[in-house]
């Protein structure tokens, strides 16, 4: 809570709430007084209730008094903070302070004043401040000593107004300047685009850093109510924000728009809210803003989008990863598309496949776009004068033009030359003492920023050198917390957090570093980043990861069971992220198997993050072996990168899993060798090798029974109960899978229990079982709960809704198999992602919307191409084969079952995917197509058919990561 006599003194206003948040506290402030006295008393009494610190700023006004009070509001909120013994902060306005006649009180205010800050000083140590600056740097200095560390996971959303008024849930803080500069032909288009009535979307799409969030969030703010009219309303939602979902989105805008209550629309089920939202936002005209559109796209929709860089995206920039992560946000977004009265304006990176036609790259009916271009000369030209720096348009526009005009580098450019004392803030005078500045001369749009960025450099003090070298050395955004541990103190860069807080302003001001104030963390524009890091030798590097080493090495390892988010794993990845900057690769590598394996594999599913910090492990190529001393962890290291292959490209593990395997036969170490054969197995029956998985499962259940390893040997019988299942053995399969079970339940205490489940589920699913299919997966998803691991809860989820389908039960397969969808899209979990698709399409084909089931399908067909997962490309083409059929297009139904027959073929039968072949040979029949003609079968393995008895054995507990999952480390 912040309290002030200085209301009037907008500077010191801003500037107290900027420290407050750096040092990671939310201020409360009454900007202006509600019109009653009774509310001004009992709103400002109600924020110090709220306020876990006081801090009191007088200047030389007593304050407001009500009518009918002898103190004013501002004594009021000091007193209510006493009462409550909250740690009260004072600052008084020093007598060096400038100031003008109208910011003091004379009379009996003034008297008054004078005794509540006799009191205070009585009362509490007092500090005074001659400047704004001077307050700041007092406000921090007394704020550090009361924050507590890593005080940086919080988010802010308003509360809900009654339209007309206003709903803004996250208000935008981040203009460069204060106020939008230029951008009028932007704004021109989008105040025609609603005075026009031309289409109900309109979409502004941009890169990072060229301004898309601050046009939207100023045409919003001061145009749109004066040119939008009649308005019902407008809303401002940001999906930047933590806990800014499409779900919260719509429960809000709900409850805006029909004037209900949060808790009254969270009872309504998610289709009906959907549906409510629509038909209200068809008949009135409110204004709906969603900046930050990509953060619900598949592209963005992972654990680490704030690291993506629109290069990453744009190389990768197919239809596929600009469609949203939930199917359902899509379809919602085509329909608010053909919404009549509502407005709705979307700022995004990428724009949204779902409103762009099947076949074209142009917008829906109903949508507009507009790429937002870097500035235009005047607009560039005053940008650059708002920094208050100098140059003439003729010296000025050819070098903006040689980088596209883009608003970051401007602002980067000024801030260089605005801090040279010896150009004095004159563009031209700085670049005839810096000959060597010729971007002019450089090939490519990207060699021009890098050559600007290189020069906004030269112009830091050592200490802001150091600062910005630390967070380009972070792996992920640097807390504030983190740097002043690292930075400030003895021998450090920076004796005090004042002074550390004047260097970020500073690089803040420059363009050089971003701060996102809600979670107080520092991050690089991806292009200051790569510019700053590659200015670093070798040395200066390893400086880097040697301090951020010293920080990270003693904190605390984080207990398996309490992870539930990437952040959770954040001190574990910066410090591996050190090791393996230092060129320690065996002390990463134990690093990341006693601290992040469990945790990346099992309870995150985070299989991307585990490929992305294990790759560097083998510098010399993938090709070579990991750079470590030791073979045991080579082959462990081989293992757990072939993990992270194998979902998404299991065809790119199998050759790591055999190298893994290798190592372990030719040291004789058979028990490491179980788990490698095992995952070899599983990865092998993704690809389709049926034959190869099955022999690798069942040499894996013989060496197990050899060393007497019960556990071992019931992993193996689910492995093998799986691949026998797919190929149609469905007798063998539930033996096998049934007396794993038994060994989990008896000997290890429910380890791995709904992981079996799920595949027993699955076996029904397979056999038309539907209310086993169904018992079983309800069972999958409560140990799902008992273990917590993101896969099993996703593949628990989408065996539901299939269950579900299977009964009958289109409602609760719609919310289940959507449930699944976009959990495992947010992990990237793509053996779970394609058979929700499919099951939705399915859903979709028996709802009579053969139009929804296809872009579904379509979803289907790459990733299943390039893992490849030929089951899964069966299952989708018997699929399309049936809605061809549906639709009397007997040509294409028979392509899609031919094609079906092919990719369930496999290695032939026995070795075949049972269940697709049979399902498209069933098509062609009933279409008098005859089957295709493939090579012949593969031979029997020749290896044990029949399970002996399985005897009860008592052995040591195993670690944690060999318990509970299909993919195993040795």
């Amino acid at each position: 809570m912040i309290s002030s006599t200085a209301r009037d003194l907008p500077e010191h206003r801003d500037e107290v709430k900027d420290a407050c948040l750096r040092q990671g506290f939310f201020p409360m402030m009454m900007e202006h007084l509600p019109a009653s006295d009774h509310d001004a008393i009992e709103e400002s009494l109600r924020m110090v209730d709220e306020s876990e610190i006081y801090l009191g700023i007088l200047a030389h006004r007593y304050g407001y008094v009500p009518k009918g009070s002898a103190i004013s509001i501002t004594e009021m909120e000091y007193n209510r903070a006493a009462e409550r013994g909250i740690p009260r902060l004072i600052f008084v306005m020093g007598p060096g302070h400038p100031l003008l006649i109208e910011d003091v009180e004379m009379g009996e205010g003034a008297e008054k004043l004078k005794a509540l800050k006799q009191r205070l000083e009585a009362e509490k140590v007092v500090r005074f401040f001659k400047s704004v600056d001077g307050l700041r740097g007092d406000v921090i200095d007394s704020l550090s000593r009361l924050r507590e560390p890593n005080l940086t996971e919080f988010h802010y959303v308003s509360d809900i107004p009654a339209p007309p008024e206003p709903y803004i849930a996250h208000p935008y803080t981040l203009l460069q300047t204060g106020r939008l500069i230029g951008r009028q032909p932007e704004l021109n288009a989008l105040t025609e685009w609603v005075t026009r009535g031309v289409a109900p979307i309109f979409n502004v799409v941009a890169i990072g850093g060229m301004g898309k969030s601050a046009l939207t969030w100023h045409w919003f703010r001061e145009i749109a109510p004066l040119e939008m009219k009649p308005l019902a309303g407008r809303m401002w939602w940001s999906f930047y924000e933590s806990d800014a979902t499409f779900e919260n989105f719509v429960i809000r805008a709900l409850a805006y728009v029909s004037k209900r209550s949060r808790e009254e629309v969270q009872k309504i089920s998610a289709p009906e809210r959907e549906e409510k939202l629509l038909s209200i936002l068809d008949r009135g005209p409110f204004l709906i803003a969603l900046d930050g559109l990509e953060r619900i796209l598949i592209a963005y929709a992972r654990m680490d989008a704030a690291r993506l860089s629109d290069e990453e995206v744009g190389r990768h920039n197919d239809n596929l990863l600009r469609k949203t992560a939930d199917p359902r946000t899509g379809a919602f977004l085509r329909k608010l598309s053909a919404c009549r009265a509502v407005r709705v304006l979307i700022s995004t990176r990428l724009y949204p496949a779902d409103l762009q036609g099947q076949f074209t790259s142009d917008p829906l009916p109903g949508c507009l776009r507009l790429q937002l271009p870097g500035l235009g000369d005047d607009d560039a030209l005053n940008l650059w004068r708002a920094f208050g720096v100098a140059g003439t348009r003729e010296a000025l526009l050819p070098v903006f033009d040689r980088f596209g005009k883009h608003p970051l580098l401007i602002q980067v450019l000024a801030g260089e030359i605005k801090r040279d004392r010896r150009a004095a803030g004159d563009f031209e005078r700085w670049q005839r003492d810096h000959p060597d500045f010729d971007p002019m001369r450089l090939p490519s749009v990207e060699d021009a920023r890098a050559h600007v960025l290189e020069f906004a450099l030269r112009g830091l003090s050592e200490a802001e050198r150091k600062a910005l070298h630390t967070v380009a050395g972070f792996r992920m955004p640097a807390a504030y917390d983190t740097l002043a541990a690292i930075l400030v103190g003895d021998g450090k860069s920076f004796a005090n957090e004042r002074a550390l807080d004047r260097s970020l302003t500073d690089l803040e001001d420059r363009g050089l570093l971003g701060w996102d104030r809600r979670a107080n963390r520092y991050d690089l524009h991806p292009i200051v980043r790569g510019v700053v890091w590659n200015g670093l030798d070798q040395s200066a590097r390893r400086d880097v990861f040697a301090s951020l080493h010293v920080y990270f090495q003693p904190l605390p390892v984080m207990e398996y069971e309490n992870v539930n988010s990437v952040n959770d794993l954040t001190a574990a990845i910066e410090l591996y992220n050190t090791l393996i900057g230092l060129g320690r690769y065996d002390d990463a590598t134990v690093v990341f198997c006693d601290r992040l394996d469990d945790a990346t594999l099992y309870r995150l599913s985070a299989s991307r993050l585990r490929v992305e910090l294990l790759e560097p492990l083998f510098p010399d190529g993938l090709d070579q072996l990991p750079r470590l001393t030791d073979r045991d962890w080579q082959a462990y290291t081989l293992n757990s990168l072939a993990i992270g292959y194998d979902n998404g490209n299991p065809s790119k593990a199998v050759p790591l899993y055999r190298r893994h395997n290798g190592l372990r036969e030719s040291a004789g170490d058979t028990r490491s060798l179980t788990i490698g054969l095992r995952n070899l197995a599983d990865g092998l029956r993704l690809i389709g090798a049926l034959h190869e998985s099955e022999a690798a499962s069942r040499r894996a259940l013989t060496i197990s029974r050899e060393l007497a390893d019960s556990y071992r040997e019931a992993i193996s019988l689910q492995w093998l109960g799986l691949t026998v299942g797919a190929r149609g053995e469905s007798g063998e399969s539930r033996l096998a899978l049934e007396r794993a079970l038994r060994i989990f339940q008896e000997e290890w205490h429910q380890q791995s229990e709904g992981l079996i489940n799920a595949y027993l589920a699955q076996l029904s699913l397979w056999l038309g079982d539907t209310a086993n299919a169904q018992s079983f997966a309800d069972r999958a998803l409560d140990m799902a709960h008992v273990e917590r691991h993101e896969r099993d809860f996703i593949r628990a989820a989408r065996l539901q809704g299939q269950a579900a389908l299977a009964l009958g039960n289109q409602a609760l397969a719609e919310e289940r198999l959507h449930h699944a969808l976009t959990r495992a899209r947010a992990v990237n979990f793509t053996e779970e992602e394609l058979p929700a698709l499919i099951a939705l399409a399915e859903l979709r084909r028996r709802q009579g919307d053969p139009k929804a089931a296809r872009p579904l399908l379509d979803d289907v067909w790459e990733p299943a191409e390039r893992g490849p997962y030929p089951l899964f490309y069966a299952d989708a083409l018997n699929v399309l084969a049936q809605i061809e059929r549906d639709a009397g297009n007997t040509t294409a139904a028979i392509e899609a079952a031919t094609e079906a027959y092919q990719k369930a073929w496999c290695d032939g039968p026995p070795f075949a995917y049972h269940w697709g072949l049979e399902k498209a040979r069933a098509h062609l029949a009933a279409l008098n197509a005859p089957e295709p003609q493939l090579p012949p079968p593969t031979t029997n393995p020749n290896t044990p058919r029949c399970l002996t008895q399985i005897r009860r054995r008592q052995l040591p507990k195993l670690r944690r990561r060999n318990q509970t999952e299909p993919h195993f480390q040795a």
